[in-house]
């Protein structure tokens, strides 16, 4: 759980640096049950835009119909990539509703040579999925807080592949980080991994 010192920090993009992006921002103005939104409009991927935009109103819709006085909602951007024909966003969620701190994050990547929206596991191949997952499965055994039934879990329904592995960036090393929301592939008090 939590980063090291050995980690290679995730890359990251300035804003600016991305000729027409617009961003798209909200917030209540009742501060009793306050919420921020914020996600990247993005010129001509207007599918991974659609995407991203499902999922915030999918996180907001519930919590305004439920909200109780001093619960929060913020959901903010990272632009994790925008090289060539390739864009990578992580939306981070910290809210009341999800397990243990309430943080959870996904990334949405667009693929600009085929024009299409891609989730994360897209950028593992078709054929390599199983050796990946194996790999991820033996990285994380024996980690504080995990047991083989909670990570074998995890990873029992492949049609579920994509919502498990919805957090996956590069790091300024050229690694690739998955990150796993609390209680995903262990114990939720130990947080993500």
């Amino acid at each position: 759980p939590g980063s090291s010192s050995t980690v290679s920090p995730v890359r990251s993009v300035d804003p600016s640096k991305i000729k027409g992006l617009q961003i798209v921002n909200n917030n209540s103005e009742n501060t009793s049950c306050a919420w921020a939104t914020s996600y990247p409009d993005v010129p001509g991927a207007s599918a991974m835009t659609e995407a991203m935009k499902k999922y915030v109103e999918g996180r907001l819709a519930p919590f305004r119909s439920t909200c109780q006085e001093g619960q929060e909602l913020n959901i903010s951007h990272q632009i994790l990539v925008a090289s060539g024909d390739v864009l990578g966003v992580r939306l981070s969620t910290q809210g009341g509703t999800t397990a243990g701190s309430g943080l959870s994050s996904g990334t949405y990547w667009y693929d600009g040579k085929a024009g299409a929206y891609r989730t994360a596991l897209a950028l593992i191949a078709d054929g390599s999925r199983d050796a990946f997952v194996t790999a991820l499965k033996s990285r994380l055994r024996g980690r504080e807080g995990t047991d083989a039934d909670t990570v074998n879990g995890a990873f029992a329904d492949r049609s579920a592949l994509p919502s498990t592995l919805d957090d996956m960036a590069f790091t300024a090393d050229g690694g690739l980080r998955v990150i796993f929301d609390a209680g995903e592939v262990g114990a939720v008090p130990a947080g993500s991994y």
